[in-house]
């Protein structure tokens, strides 16, 4: 089937985005297969974090199972190959980063991958970014290193002194190393004068590759060193390879992990780039909107949209042979297989995919070998889909009656569409026969539909239009060709005047169809560029007013300061303060907490006002705040039925539902710091009504609050402030499960931005 619908060659496409051989192998293996169960959520998810924050380019793999191989063979690994295998492990840790969030199910599958940092770390200790053993990759490698350097040198020195001692003899004052031994090149007539080996001469005789006498045990030393590094050398390998192997079973499992990530990745970039969806095969009901063929370059592919519900049998398409029948028909079935195999498509959002059997005649070739002809090779794919397709198959034909004498091709193609439908198998079919069209045109369970053609450039525009049949355009499309205008009279002159009135009225029709078309399609763009309009005026009015509304918190922040610090300086005036004056201290206090109290009024319903709250039902992910409350959290987990582990800017507080609100976040969440300490005191045997627990144990902390608590039930203050800080929440999640118990308090929430935000818990007693 694959090859009647181009496949292979969108096929390619998507390899070209994978970064290894793993990744397309599982392609390959997905084309003839089923995808995994959950495979059409990982690849929503991969493609969502490729939009939303944009997937990292990986360089390319290699192959590493053929190095794994050698480790079971207890084969010592090259640097090379060593290295290759470092680069699959620096990956594995890189992709264990790619998801930013546990939400996705993604995150879990990647968390299956091993860890290997320790192997990492020990190839990185052994080897430079060359791929070089370092001289510290052990100890002994150390010494032997030294040992090496040292003996170098004194070979320099001894060779710097022979050559200025016997320079006379040397036919060049130069030197080599010939089987792994410094000789030097003398002339032959001057072996006599000299003691050594000779190693070899020169193709012509004339030179001497002469180790001296004196060299003898320098080179031999120089062997052992050398060869006590390979041992070493071979040691150090022999141990990483070890440890290789040892992961063997782990890293065989983590390559079928990458190879499917890999796949993922090149989905999601397919789809990214391409302007693809991905759509997951459900139900009886195919629907394509805008929808593109992959091989058509971009700036020509004219989009097609097909509509053919639940309730209704089929679709007939009609129109001229080269109107772009049977590439609607190569799209539909492709678009169908992709889908199939998890795999994104060009079209919009709102396409229907069904789960179709798929059963394709689509092609005008001969079995050459079979000796069968046009029509009889049609026949025969035909015959097959009859005797196989069911109720949960889609029958696509490819011109239904052609090849034969037409009368008898109209019979034949109304009695096989008949018989689908008696049998209720769904079916796309291309026709130019007009029995045909009109037996369609009389049944409301077929939609009709027929290809544009301009009557004013006489060209086929390759838009499908729905609900109307076509006509065939033979006389004009001939005529456009060159055939002579004079033969195209005449043949007019053949044809019986009920089917020229027929064809007459199809096009009319289509004309009209067509000029409803394009002006629906100038409505669907005006009222497209309206709704980018509307968002984009509700965008810049939501970021004015909430620049408004900061502006106006910013000032009630210092308004509240001032107030603060006016209340401070009456309380210790009013410690001090003699009787007489007492009254009046005590009646401006009343005054300044009144006006806070009218701030923090102000600052809640600015809070609200920020993130307004909304219907829904709450669950991870959204955005939520707390009751009477104004600092707003994301709701991180979902523990039992009623109760949510809510993130309110870093600090984590397990809440139950029906403490929570659901809460609008149309714009970026301004945080704000706790910049310094909120210090609010009344006049009371509580000389502050707040407690500052950082630094303190859960243990220390819950004894001080017990406390707290009773004073400010014995003092005047109505409500308190627990300083707590945001560190990891253990500290606020502990004080907050001590106070949900606790008879004594009225409520609690978080502090307000001008309190401090999550970092302090507001207690009212």
């Amino acid at each position: 089937m694959k090859q009647y619908i181009d496949f292979d060659r969108v096929f390619q496409d998507f390899l070209k985005y994978t970064f290894s051989p793993y990744g397309q192998e599982y392609l390959k293996r997905l084309v003839e297969n089923e995808p995994k169960d959950d495979e059409y959520e990982y690849l929503n998810e991969i493609y969502e974090i490729q939009v939303t924050l944009g997937l990292p380019v990986f360089h390319r793999l290699d192959d590493i199972r053929p190095i794994l191989e050698k480790t079971k063979n207890y084969s010592v690994l090259l640097p090379e190959e060593i290295f290759k295998i470092k680069d699959f492990l620096v990956f594995v840790e890189d992709a264990k980063k790619v998801v930013p969030s546990s939400r996705y199910k993604l995150s879990y599958y990647l968390s299956k991958l091993g860890n290997y940092s320790s192997i990492i770390e020990e190839i990185d200790r052994i080897f430079d970014s060359d791929g070089n053993i370092k001289d510290n990759a052990s100890k002994n490698l150390s010494v032997i290193r030294k040992e090496i350097k040292r003996h170098q040198l004194e070979i320099k020195q001894r060779i710097e002194k022979f050559i200025s001692k016997n320079s006379k003899y040397l036919q060049e004052q130069l030197y080599t190393r010939r089987n792994g031994r410094y000789v030097f090149l003398i002339r032959s007539g001057a072996r006599g004068n000299l003691e050594g080996i000779v190693h070899g001469t020169s193709n012509t005789g004339a030179t001497l590759f002469f180790e001296p006498k004196e060299f003898i045990a320098l080179n031999d030393k120089y062997e052992i060193l050398l060869s006590e590094e390979k041992i070493e050398i071979d040691k150090i390998l022999r141990g990483i390879t070890s440890k290789i192997h040892d992961r063997y079973g782990n890293l065989m499992n983590d390559i079928e992990i990458v190879g499917f990530f890999d796949s993922l990745y090149a989905r999601a970039k397919y789809a990214y780039e391409n302007k693809a969806i991905v759509v997951k095969p459900e139900g009886k009901y195919l629907k394509l909107v805008n929808a593109r063929h992959p091989l058509i370059p971009k700036d020509i592919v004219v989009p097609i949209s097909i509509d053919l519900p639940v309730d209704k049998k089929g679709l007939i398409i009609t129109g001229p042979n080269t109107g772009g029948k049977t590439v609607t028909l190569k799209t539909i079935a492709l678009f169908i297989f992709m889908a199939q195999h998890a795999m994104p498509i060009l079209a919009d959002h709102g396409t229907r995919i069904p789960d179709f059997q798929l059963y394709l005649d689509i092609g005008d070739s001969q079995d050459v070998v079979e000796n069968l002809s046009t029509f009889s090779s049609h026949m025969v794919r035909i015959i097959d889909a009859i005797k196989n397709a069911d109720e949960n198959s889609l029958v696509i034909i490819d011109e239904l009656g052609s090849g034969t004498d037409p009368f008898e091709g109209s019979a034949l193609a109304i009695s096989i569409i008949e018989y689908l439908i008696e049998k209720n198998i769904k079916f796309v079919i291309t026709t130019h026969l007009t029995n045909v069209k009109l037996f369609a045109m009389e049944r409301d369970d077929i939609i009709t539909a027929s290809m544009e053609f301009d009557l004013e450039t006489l060209r086929p525009t390759y838009r499908l239009l729905l609900n109307t049949p076509g006509a065939s355009h033979a006389f004009e499309i001939s005529e456009r060709l060159g055939l002579p205008k004079e033969i195209v009279a005449k043949a007019k002159q053949h044809i019986s005047k009920d089917h020229l009135k027929i064809e007459n009225l199809i096009k009319g029709l289509n004309s009209k169809v067509s000029e409803l078309e394009s002006k629906k399609l100038e409505l669907e763009k005006t009222l497209g560029e309206y709704e980018r309009l509307r968002k984009e005026y509700e965008r810049k009015y939501n970021v004015l007013k909430m620049k408004k509304i900061e502006e106006l918190d910013n000032e009630l922040r210092e308004m509240y300061k001032e107030f603060r610090n006016a209340k401070k300086e009456l309380q210790n005036a009013l410690f001090s303060a003699k009787t007489k004056n007492e009254s009046l201290i005590k009646k401006r206090l009343k005054n300044i907490e009144e006006k806070e109290n009218t701030i923090q009024e102000i600052d809640s319903r600015i809070e609200t006002m920020k993130y307004p709250e909304v219907e829904g039902e709450i669950d991870v992910g959204k955005y939520v705040r707390l009751k009477d409350g104004t600092t707003v959290g994301k709701v991180i987990e979902k523990r039992g039925e009623n109760k949510f582990l809510v993130d309110f800017n870093g600090l984590k507080i397990e809440v139950k539902k029906n403490k929570l609100v659901q809460v609008d976040v149309q714009v970026d969440k301004q945080t704000h710091d706790v910049s310094e300490s909120v210090h609010l005191v009344s006049f009371s045997p509580l000389k502050s009504n707040e407690i500052d627990l950082r630094g303190m144990t859960v243990e220390e902390a819950l004894d001080v609050v017990d406390k707290f608590i009773d004073d400010l039930v014995l003092s005047d203050f109505s409500s308190g402030y627990i300083i707590h800080g945001k560190g990891t929440g253990s500290l606020a999640s502990n004080i907050w499960n001590f106070l949900r118990n606790d008879k004594r308090v009225k409520s609690y929430r978080f502090g307000r931005p001008s309190e401090g935000g999550v970092g302090v818990t507001v207690v009212e007693v």
